[in-house]
């Protein structure tokens, strides 16, 4: 399932946060959103998910407009995963990733005993399958991410929207959160993710998205970064991206000159 920005254009007032995004994710891609504080990576997240309606431009998913799209459509085909996920009430693990299902019900059904096993199911492949019992406020923040993995894995859209995942976990989470989204991305699943991180998007993505004062700076390649140039011109200040071989396989590192 692909998504196309065409001519996207936002503004609050008179403060243009998008202006002309266009880009496309591949079927089956990973793209990485690489922007500073107030770039407008998480507005450009919200009109992708049709939360906020742009000035100009469409987003499209697999051909179709977003604005032909009914609420639940757009749930069958887009997953958000949000930086941080605060549950007021005390709701078992498997019951949130249960939360996913509902695009699929009426109005008044509630989820059968096959959504159940898939919910169980989904966690287990994850590697969280010990937590469905457990409440979802009592779980690290790194688990806490997988868990609305899982509920987006259930609600069984197509493209997966993942708004800095990693802003607050410690290290090992964050690298448990990137892999998972790794390998859904290889599973068929499209992936656009957000991130201060270039370490991160030059390690798991495809291509990369930079943002800067409203405009995409660069899209293309992971590769493409490589020179450092396009990361300095992003973060105003110079940098440096040097590639390292361990165990037999290349990484790239970020380092401030």
């Amino acid at each position: 399932m692909s998504l196309e920005a065409k001519g996207i254009s936002f503004s609050y007032g008179d403060h243009t946060v998008l202006d002309d995004i266009s880009f496309t994710a591949e079927d089956g891609s990973f793209t990485a959103l690489l922007g500073r504080n107030g770039s407008g990576k998480t507005t450009l997240m919200r009109v992708l998910l049709g939360f906020l309606r742009p000035k100009s431009g469409d987003v499209f998913i697999s051909g179709k407009s977003l604005r032909e799209m009914g609420i639940k459509e757009r749930a069958r085909n887009i997953a958000y995963i949000p930086q941080q996920t605060e549950m007021v009430y005390s709701y078992t693990v498997l019951d949130a990733v249960l939360m996913g299902i509902s695009p699929a019900l009426s109005i008044f059904e509630r989820p059968k005993e096959k959504e159940r096993q898939l919910a169980r199911k989904t966690l287990e492949e994850l590697g969280i399958g010990e937590l469905a019992g457990r409440y979802i406020n009592k779980i690290s923040g790194g688990e806490r991410q997988l868990v609305m993995i899982a509920r987006a894995i259930v609600q069984n859209a197509g493209i997966l929207l993942l708004d800095e995942p990693t802003s607050s976990l410690d290290y090992s989470n964050q690298i448990l959160v990137l892999e998972t989204a790794k390998r859904l991305c290889e599973k068929g699943y499209t992936v656009i993710l957000s991130t201060h991180n270039p370490e991160h998007a030059l390690a798991y993505a495809s291509s990369i998205i930079a943002l800067s004062s409203s405009r995409i700076i660069y899209n293309g390649p992971a590769e493409g970064l490589r020179d450092g140039n396009v990361l300095s011109d992003l973060y105003e200040r110079p940098l440096a991206v040097q590639e390292i071989e361990i165990s037999g396989k290349k990484r790239c590192i970020c380092v401030p000159l």
